[in-house]
């Protein structure tokens, strides 16, 4: 049987990775270094849960 939490939580992260990378778009955009690291860091911590979670 599937497990449809497991799904419904990659896909979440799924999208808020991808949030993540165009909000550091935009942060490089500006200019603004400060925000570019924390979404890079918030980026970061997205693609490892899954790696932690399994």
């Amino acid at each position: 049987m599937v497990n449809f939490k497991y799904i419904f939580l990659l896909s979440f992260l799924l999208g808020a990775m991808l949030a993540s990378l165009f909000q550091m778009g935009y942060a490089l955009d500006e200019a603004d270094i400060e925000r570019f690291s924390m979404w890079t860091f918030v980026a970061t911590v997205l693609a490892s849960l899954p790696s932690m979670l399994w």
